[in-house]
């Protein structure tokens, strides 16, 4: 961050470069929209831009841009909470990674498919579950990362993850055979 406050372009775009799938996967999980995503993602490098002449080093640069983009998110939702109806926050679908070239269309399709039923019932959960979530399971920081991300303890971080896993679960369990690949349809 020194080098950034220093305007070197090169430590920018390797800040940018490292953080920023992340920081995106985060911010669409929270809000279910691609380009509401990306503006807060835009946001939150601006105002990381904007702390980099300032930057103590307390925190990892990665958990403070998911602390900011986590309050972001949630003050979108606030501001949109009244005009969205139930539900309405279905993740839209997510591009997949690519695929070897020796995949079939079909084997694509499928994993699209496995791809569509997980975002839709992760999105069904509520959002700091899907969040706590997010932030351990598809980001991979550690529990007490994610709970200074999220300004709780470690303990309700847990718990959270529990009953975040234990409703996922739950709204998968008519799709476990089309998820596992058993070749059974879902329902």
């Amino acid at each position: 961050m020194t080098r950034v406050a220093a305007n070197d372009a090169t430590a920018w775009r390797q800040v940018v470069d490292r953080q920023l799938g992340r920081v995106l996967l985060l911010a669409k999980r929270m809000l279910g929209q691609h380009q509401e995503a990306e503006e807060v993602a835009q946001e939150a490098f601006i105002r990381l831009w904007r702390q980099s002449s300032c930057w103590t080093g307390e925190a990892r640069i990665g958990t403070w841009l998911f602390r900011v983009v986590h309050n972001l998110c949630i003050d979108r939702l606030r501001a949109y909470q009244r005009r969205m109806e139930e539900g309405a926050w279905i993740d839209e679908e997510i591009a997949s990674l690519p695929a070897p070239s020796s995949a079939s269309p079909l084997a694509l399709y499928e994993q699209s498919e496995r791809r569509k039923i997980l975002d839709q019932a992760l999105a069904l959960l509520p959002l700091r579950q899907r969040t706590a979530l997010v932030l351990v399971n598809m980001l991979g920081l550690h529990v007490g990362e994610a709970a200074s991300v999220m300004h709780i303890g470690e303990e309700a971080m847990a718990s959270l993850l529990a009953r975040g896993r234990e409703g996922l679960r739950q709204r998968l369990a008519p799709w476990h055979d089309a998820l596992v690949g058993n070749g059974h349809d879902g329902p």
